[in-house]
């Protein structure tokens, strides 16, 4: 187990009420369906559609793996935060991860993928951040354009899967709010670009931060084999 910074904490509170879709501060069951239901609205994906059964699959499979890690069937913030914190112990990216959780970030990559072409594009992030994560307009937009330069190193690097999966690492691992890992949701406001912070000397544990690399390293697997290794993890 690892102690969490309180930046860490923040972000996974945040990953937590994104999961708790009736807002009673507990992820049980029933926000199963809820969750599903927001992702239709933003995507308007059939419930027939295979990408809605692979999706379902995935985050079904999550609030089991979840309920049953913790030994609760209705988890709380700090059942969550206790979870995460012997998840992130001794993690430097995603692939340090089971495969119940390597497949969140896939997830969300193909929700804000509305075009489904491979590559997050700067509007796709901006519609993300209105629609789904409820962000202003006119905010969403500006964040987008910040994110997306952060994220793609300012249109080097396309903001593909491989990369987005490393990104997101950075969301669980960055333990200070200047990694791209802010960025995945958009809505902290611990921004180097506001705010400025005093940087603490910790524990050289405390201090490991992941570093993003940015290669194109990724590659897409079967769906269904994942799925089924999934339910065995």
């Amino acid at each position: 187990m690892v102690l969490l910074a309180p930046f860490q904490k923040e972000k996974l509170e945040y990953f937590f009420n994104f999961f708790d879709s009736n807002g009673d501060s507990f992820i049980e069951h029933d926000d199963l369906h809820g969750f599903m239901k927001r992702i239709v609205d933003y995507t308007q994906w059939s419930t027939n559609s295979p990408a809605y059964n692979e999706m379902f699959g995935v985050h079904e499979a999550f609030f089991e793996i979840l309920m049953e890690k913790t030994e609760h069937n209705r988890v709380d913030l700090d059942d969550w935060l206790k979870l995460w914190s012997k998840l992130i112990h001794g993690s430097m990216g995603m692939q340090n991860f089971p495969v119940w959780l390597r497949l969140l970030p896939k997830s969300l990559f193909r929700i804000i993928d509305r075009d489904e072409d491979g590559i997050i594009r700067e509007d796709e992030l901006a519609d993300f951040y209105t629609k789904f994560v409820k962000l202003e307009s006119q905010e969403a937009k500006v964040v987008a354009k910040t994110a997306h330069d952060t994220m793609t190193d300012y249109g080097r690097y396309p903001l593909d899967l491989a990369g987005y999966e490393q990104i997101f690492a950075n969301f669980l691992l960055g333990k200070t709010p200047y990694g791209p890992g802010r960025f995945i949701f958009g809505c902290f406001e611990h921004s180097p670009h506001h705010t400025k912070f005093k940087l603490i000397r910790g524990t050289d544990d405390d201090e490991e931060e992941i570093k993003i690399n940015v290669e194109k390293k990724g590659r897409r697997g079967s769906t269904e084999a994942v799925r089924l290794r999934l339910k065995k993890v």
